[in-house]
């Protein structure tokens, strides 16, 4: 069966007068009863500016705008007379807060830059710590093995930069 609506296009369903909705879906019905079989298409659509849902055959439908052109169409659409939703449609914006405004987000990035820095120049000043640490360490080998001539304290000395290179990443 083909449809003459498509995923996308913006309709206008009768008895919903003023209002513009999505196509979401649509499904085929084939209906066999005693007398005869029927066939129609019904179709889920979505209210382009509040969300509504609504379930609507193809004979009460008329095309508004094709999906290709939907977006500029919007864009240009007046919603100042807009009617109220008919249903008992759940409308989900009521009932969460607002979204903070765009200078409290930008505010927020801010802090978590400064955060972050903080941070970045706190792991730095650790990195050096521990690199001074190891060369104190170092020196401390090398020079009890230049005074007491020991292979063991070499051995520490070498291993030490072993470490060492291995923090500064050679």
């Amino acid at each position: 069966m083909k449809t003459e609506f498509t995923f996308g296009d913006i309709v206008s369903v009768a008895g919903y007068e003023n209002r513009i909705f999505y196509v979401d879906a649509w499904s085929e019905i084939k209906r066999t009863e005693e007398w005869g079989v029927s066939e129609y298409v019904e179709y889920d659509l979505t209210d382009a500016i509040n969300g509504e849902f609504l379930d609507a055959f193809e004979t009460d439908l008329r095309l508004v705008c094709r999906k290709h052109f939907a977006e500029d169409y919007l864009l240009s659409y007046d919603v100042t007379d807009y009617p109220e939703p008919s249903g008992v449609a759940l409308h989900f914006a009521g009932y969460f807060p607002k979204l903070p405004i765009l200078e409290s987000v930008a505010e927020l990035g801010k802090g978590l830059e400064r955060v972050a820095s903080d941070m970045t120049k706190k792991k730095a000043q650790d990195e050096v710590k521990q690199i001074d640490e190891l060369l104190d360490e170092y020196n401390d080998y090398t020079r009890l093995y230049e005074t007491f001539g020991d292979a063991e304290y070499k051995t520490k000395a070498d291993a030490v930069m072993s470490k060492l290179r291995r923090e500064a990443g050679e």
